[in-house]
């Protein structure tokens, strides 16, 4: 309704609009010559003024300073049209600003009527919304995605996406059915077109990813979708978000490239060592097996002391193999123990004998003080082994005068038992600076060493990581000039002496018919010669395909098959001998070769083998193999 103003009564409303006037949620003011001559409640509760404070007061005392100028202009217009609406900030009585919308009217002799409504919340809702937009705007720009919406019944798709330039600019198009399927590659519309029609049938959500022409090249997509809405044709309407993952893909392919070059190259690495090893092995084994067999001729002292020279000197060959062999297991995680019972006295006897022509050659003592309560233990005898030959090997050829002292004691730790030797010597000690890293790989304690005294540089190292593997740890305690006591110490739960000896029992081929397969002469010689020393009768094959037709021909108690042949190797020999009809089918098989890493065992074990033999070969390690053979129960009965 108008509002009229009795000019003679000053500021006063009629009667009729009194009582809205006092009532309003909205604040009401009247003003003459841009004074407030009368407020409302609403007005004071808003701002906090009280009525009588607010009369007299004008726009430069209520409106922020920054609002003036618009503010003036709104009330020129006024002025001359008679009405405005003007959103400005306004004083409140504790000196903050609250945000109205001011619809003022111009009334008879003067009067104007000012209407305030108070636009706070709505203008943080409207912030609110706009900063949501355009983080939402800025996040597809990041992001490259846009939604987007497609009518069954018009046929077009309808694209909403943030401005490259401008996240703010969001741009529409519309895109006919034909146009967006010109720009899919051609090899997948028709899978796109069977993920997205079922949505138009049901409405049902789907997703799809494709490659999306752009320019000259395709960049790939990810669409997700769902119907929301059902058109006049039966048809859904369905809406959907895009983005575009080029670049995740890319970086994922780069990564996947990567990972496989690094299998790749892994793989090369652990062919080459296995060609090596096999290339290495097999003059190795001819060599160290012939000195093996010459133990049984008779000989002359001095030759005998020649012969026991050349097997220390193959059996340090050997080791140098190992250690780089070894040390490549250990980073592929592929060293494997097999713990058996041993006497750890009768194995530190050993090592010693083996290294005693080195250290008195150089006229120094050796020492050995082994508990006398030692017990038999389980441990690898293998790796027990190496770890001694390695520190008392270290201790021998970085002492020049003096000696070697080596201390070996077991404990009770708890419910554990375990084992700790310590090797000490007279030598030439280890600078502080040389100690730093000393258990790193192909680390020498001074520069000069690997010109004075030899060696790869691998040996503790591997020698560390054995003890960790065995459940212990290593150390060492030196000074330059003075020499060193290296120690470890491992996990060695105790065994019956009884078990132990008869797990070593020499008797195990006593009456056995062996067939040998091996394409070496030499090799098929020293394995014959050693199997016929421990009592078995033998037979040889040069190659697999002949070691079936033997085994096809006769029976065999036990089957030693070496690898890499010709004409056919060994794991396609054993596959074609477990074809065969029982019991020959079932003959016990060990491979005898050079190639023992885990995964190359586990692929022997696959193809049907019970075991293996590493080269070079050793009446010890035949024997325990055997052992290892007798004690499963199905291989046992095959042996039997």
């Amino acid at each position: 309704m108008a509002l009229q103003f009795n000019s003679t009564e000053g500021a006063m409303p009629t009667d009729a609009a009194d009582w809205f006037f006092q009532n309003s949620s909205d604040g009401f003011s009247i003003s003459k010559g841009g004074r407030i001559l009368s407020v409302n409640q609403a007005w004071c509760e808003m701002t906090g003024f009280e009525s009588e404070e607010l009369i007299g007061l004008t726009a430069v005392d209520l409106v922020h300073p920054e609002d003036m100028q618009e503010f003036n202009q709104a009330q020129s217009v006024l002025y001359t049209k008679g009405a405005v609406v003007l959103e400005h900030r306004l004083r409140t009585r504790d000196g903050g600003w609250i945000w109205v919308r001011t619809s003022a009217k111009q009334g008879l002799d003067g009067f104007a009527l000012l209407v305030i409504h108070d636009i706070n919340a709505e203008r943080l809702q409207k912030a609110e919304a706009e900063l949501a937009t355009k983080s939402a705007e800025l996040l597809r720009a990041a992001a490259s995605v846009y939604m987007w919406r497609f009518n069954p019944d018009t046929g077009l798709y309808t694209t909403e996406q943030a401005g490259a330039d401008n996240p703010e600019n969001v741009g529409v198009a519309d895109v006919s059915t034909s146009q967006m399927t010109e720009n899919i590659h051609p090899d997948d519309r028709v899978p796109f077109g069977k993920a997205f029609f079922p949505t138009l049938q049901t409405g049902q959500a789907g997703q799809f990813v494709y490659r999306y022409a752009r320019g000259d090249d395709w960049v790939r997509l990810r669409s997700a979708w769902r119907g929301v809405r059902l058109c006049e044709s039966g048809k859904w309407e369905v809406r959907g978000l895009t983005q575009d993952i080029t670049e995740l893909l890319d970086a994922r392919d780069a990564a996947l490239l990567g990972e496989q070059a690094a299998k790749d190259a892994a793989e090369t690495k652990s062919q080459f060592l296995a060609n090596i090893s096999h290339e290495i092995r097999t003059p190795l084994n001819g060599v160290v097996g012939v000195l093996h067999l010459l133990k049984n001729e008779a000989l002359s002292p001095d030759g005998r002391k020649l012969l026991d020279e050349a097997v220390a000197c193959g059996g340090m060959l050997a080791e140098l193999l190992n250690d780089v062999l070894d040390f490549s297991k250990i980073e592929a995680g592929h060293l494997e123990l097999s713990p058996e019972p041993l006497d750890p006295g009768a194995i530190l006897s050993s090592v010693a004998q083996m290294i005693r022509p080195q250290i008195e050659g150089k006229n120094l003592y050796l020492k050995i003080e082994a508990d006398a309560a030692t017990e038999w233990v389980c441990v690898d005898p293998v790796r027990f082994r190496q770890i001694l030959f390695n520190l008392v090997g270290n201790a021998a050829k970085f002492t020049l005068r003096g000696g070697v002292s080596i201390k070996m004691q077991g404990r009770d730790e708890g419910a554990e038992h375990r084992l700790r030797v310590e090797i000490t010597d007279t030598g030439v000690g280890i600078t502080c600076e040389g100690q730093a890293g000393l258990f790193d790989r192909f680390h020498q304690g001074d520069g000069s060493t690997t010109r004075r005294f030899g060696g790869t540089g691998l040996g503790l190292a591997i020698t560390r990581r054995l003890a960790e593997l065995m459940g212990g740890e290593i150390g060492f305690d030196s000074e330059a000039g003075k020499g060193s006591t290296f120690w470890f110490d491992i996990a060695a739960p105790l065994v019956e002496r009884e078990d132990a000896v008869k797990a070593h029992a020499p008797d195990l081929l006593e009456g056995l018919r062996l067939l040998v397969v091996d394409d070496n002469a030499t090799n098929r010689i020293i394995a014959s010669k050693m199997l016929e020393n421990l009592g078995a009768s033998m037979e040889t094959a040069d190659d697999g395909a002949q070691g079936v037709e033997a085994v096809e021909r006769g029976a065999f108690d036990l089957i030693f098959m070496d690898m890499q042949m010709p004409v056919m190797d060994g794991l396609e020999a054993t596959r074609r001998i477990r074809t065969l009809p029982a019991p020959i089918g079932q003959t016990p098989i060990l491979a005898m070769t050079a190639n023992v890493m885990s995964h190359q065992v586990a692929q022997y074990r696959a193809a049907g083998m019970d075991g293996v033999v590493a080269k070079p070969l050793s009446p010890a390690a035949i024997i325990a193999e055997i052992a290892k053979l007798t004690e499963e129960p199905e291989a046992s009965a095959k042996v039997a």
